[in-house]
């Protein structure tokens, strides 16, 4: 195994220090620095770009006089439903399949159903809406077919979490060494992959990042790290995957400040890895101004579909469906994938463009 470590030198150099070392196995692998498993590097190290164009079908809201208050994250339900996490105040907003505003859930305050801060909603099968909210430390759930509180979990320590459709929770608690946990019921709740190894709870910072249930696994897409690794509901690793940014990423690194009010720190370098869902078997996570997909039952890397825009923080894409979400200042943009068969074409054959992406 190889020793990757963190520091000022860009993560490609170093890999090609430590490839001269030598490598017999066809299977590549490397140890980074702080983490618990050794992740297995991707076939190609190189993207490969499907050429797609992009039709607008509409916006979201499609009603005059309903907006968006701002831009923020979304989920796309099962049935192709859109929920948008409205932060402002405090409430999911439902549309459905055909972008109209079906209802609301939730608000700010500290009752039951409302929220002090949302960083997940999901869908449970088709019928059940959960939002998780850190702050109170607690799940709510709500009826994806009317605007009805049904119940909450409190005392959830987590900064994500995600539920398969038989019901299995995991979570990310970035206050605990192993970070990751599930549960079935309350009776069930355990601790079970170690992400990290032997760092300190500011290190730990700077694990952010997304979990995407797959079966009944849990995908971790890591934001500051070129890292996928799927964990099963024992904490058996199934694959610890390198991104195709591996080669030329910066590790993230803390910075400490001198605030009015004392010192606090806060997490330094770019975010490679945005918002990620699985789409039937593919996992798709969208980068810079482009979508991976990967396979997620192996963490193979397949493709990547560029898009047009500069400075987007929120867009999905769906592979199974061919539709793509783009938030605006006040509304979500879809657009449909044309061709529907795409032609692979190297990024070997092109003049790429800043950070490995295709010339805009």
């Amino acid at each position: 195994m190889f020793q990757l470590r963190r520091n000022p030198v860009a993560w490609g150099v170093l890999w090609l220090l430590l490839a001269a070392t030598g490598c017999n196995s066809d299977t590549e692998y490397v140890t980074v620095e702080g983490f618990a498993m050794p992740i297995q590097r991707q076939a190609s190290v190189e993207r490969e770009w499907r050429q797609v164009s992009l039709r607008q079908l509409y916006e979201v809201p499609r009603e005059a006089g309903i907006e968006l208050p701002k831009r923020g994250p979304f989920t796309i339900g099962p049935d192709g439903a859109l929920y948008f996490r409205d932060d402002a105040d405090m409430k999911i907003m439902h549309f459905d399949a055909d972008g109209f505003f079906k209802q609301s859930y939730g608000r700010h305050g500290e009752g039951p159903g409302e929220f002090s801060i949302f960083t997940d909603a999901a869908i449970l099968g088709d019928s059940v809406l959960y939002v998780m909210d850190p702050y109170r430390r607690i799940v709510s759930f709500f009826a994806v077919d009317r605007p009805t509180f049904l119940y909450s979990i409190p005392g959830v320590h987590a900064y994500r979490y995600r539920i398969t459709r038989s019901g299995r929770a995991y979570w990310i608690d970035l206050q605990s060494d192993s970070l990751l946990g599930t549960s079935v019921d309350e009776n069930d709740a355990r601790f079970i992959g170690t992400i990290l190894k032997g760092q300190t709870a500011l290190d730990r910072m700077l694990m952010g990042g997304k979990i995407v249930p797959y079966q009944e696994d849990i995908v971790y897409v890591s934001a500051r790290y070129p890292i996928l690794v799927r964990f099963d509901s024992i904490g058996t690793v199934i694959y610890a995957r390198a991104t195709p940014d591996f080669e030329t990423a910066e590790p993230p690194s803390l910075e400490r400040l001198n605030t009015s009010t004392g010192f606090a720190t806060r997490v330094a370098g770019r975010t490679l890895n945005g918002m990620s869902e699985i789409y039937g078997d593919k996992l798709v996570v969208f980068v810079y101004n482009a979508f991976d997909v990967y396979n997620a039952a192996t963490g193979d890397y397949e493709y990547s579909v560029s898009v047009p825009w500069k400075r987007i923080s929120y867009a999905s894409y769906d592979p199974m469906r061919k539709r793509v979400w783009q938030v605006r200042d006040t509304t979500v943009v879809v657009y449909a994938v044309d061709p529907p068969d795409m032609a692979v074409r190297s990024a070997h054959s092109q003049d790429p463009g800043p950070e490995g992406l295709p010339p805009q």
